[in-house]
């Protein structure tokens, strides 16, 4: 997904860097349009990457938690069963 974008922005990326392995100065403009080309990479990857876990999880419920020892995100499918003898009345603590 956005393929055509990611090559263009990959293609200005090497010709800054051919520029600058040419012996060009870096300049305060080049390092921001360095910066902002970057962030997009990052941005469309973790889009991209948010879009295929949503098409994994499409039929199933999606019903998630967060742990209260680690803040993590838990299935509340799975995962650790606590008996009420053992103090917890909860799956998940």
């Amino acid at each position: 997904m956005y393929k055509g974008i990611c090559e263009a922005i990959q293609q200005e990326l090497e010709e800054l860097e051919a520029k600058l392995a040419g012996g060009a100065r870096m300049s305060s403009q080049d390092l921001e349009h360095i910066d902002k080309m970057a962030h997009a990479l990052k941005s469309l990857a973790a889009y991209e990457e948010m879009q295929g876990s949503s098409e994994r999880y499409e039929g199933t419920s999606g019903v998630r938690g967060r742990s209260r020892m680690t803040g993590r995100y838990v299935s509340r499918e799975e995962g650790p069963r606590y008996s009420e003898g053992d103090g917890y009345n909860r799956r998940y603590y």
